[in-house]
């Protein structure tokens, strides 16, 4: 298993006093999502596997491994490190990030981490927050700071995953899901061919009317060339040139039979 993905592995969620169901599924979701799975509830109003896994589908996995606490000290009791997430600076001394610096900071470490999220209808008391080595703050718009505690969850969850995986997990996925054939770059005939065929198309089209077309043409290889297109690439526009070329033979001809049929 990859780094990034120990860290992920050692990184807990925690909800203090949840109030909503659908809340915790949607949380569910976000971790899921973000390749995190150890979700510690302390206290919630309500709970209940199946209905969590009907809003939440395909999370069978991470609803199973769900914990459930009285209280906040013994949820965070085998953990190096707590995250308290707010809405609001505190004015005691307290480490204090926005999401990405935190998600920097603490998968660096070789600690297994908590991340606290409070109630939705206040959050983290201060009392909670006192448990939490340190604070993680979205900088939302100040004059309605209040997030959703899923829409907070994933934010911090993203950088989490972003920190602990990097650019590697993003440029080698093939996001389509599907085995994709890679076409070989155009060749260098290959492109002089279709800059033929396509000069002949705006010709016809009257862009190189009056004017010569060598500047416009130069301008037209720049881009292309700095396209870097592939085959496909260069066959889709060919085909394009060559429509062009069939629609203006086509009006060329619709006008020799109009003069024809006046005669």
């Amino acid at each position: 298993m990859s780094g990034g993905g120990t860290q992920l592995d050692r990184t807990v969620i925690v909800l203090h006093e949840a109030q909503d169901m659908v809340n915790i599924a949607l949380v569910v979701r976000a971790m899921k999502n973000m390749g995190l799975s150890r979700l510690r509830l302390v206290d919630p109003a309500d709970f209940d596997a199946w209905r969590i896994t009907g809003i939440a589908h395909d999370t069978h996995d991470v609803v199973d491994r769900i914990r459930i606490f009285d209280d906040l000290p013994t949820a965070l009791a085998d953990v190096d490190y707590a995250l308290g997430a707010t809405a609001r600076r505190r004015s005691t001394r307290q480490d204090w990030w926005n999401p990405e610096q935190a998600a920097t900071r603490l998968t660096a470490r070789e600690a297994s981490l908590a991340v606290v999220f409070g109630r939705e209808d206040r959050g983290l008391s201060n009392e909670a927050l006192d448990l939490c080595h340190g604070l993680v703050c979205i900088p939302t718009n100040l004059e309605h700071t209040s997030m959703n505690l899923a829409h907070a969850a994933v934010v911090i969850m993203y950088e989490l995953r972003k920190a602990a995986l990097g650019p590697k997990d993003w440029t080698e996925r093939d996001l389509s899901l599907k085995t994709r054939k890679q076409t070989p770059p155009a060749t260098h005939a290959e492109l002089e061919a279709f800059f033929e065929t396509w000069q002949r198309a705006m010709e016809e089209i009257g862009l190189f009317h009056g004017i010569d077309p060598v500047p416009k043409m130069r301008s037209f290889r720049n881009m292309f060339h700095r396209a870097g297109l592939d085959r496909r690439e260069l066959g889709l526009i060919l085909a394009t040139a060559y429509e062009m070329l069939n629609f203006a033979e086509r009006e060329k001809k619709r006008a020799r039979d109009r003069a024809e049929a006046g005669r």
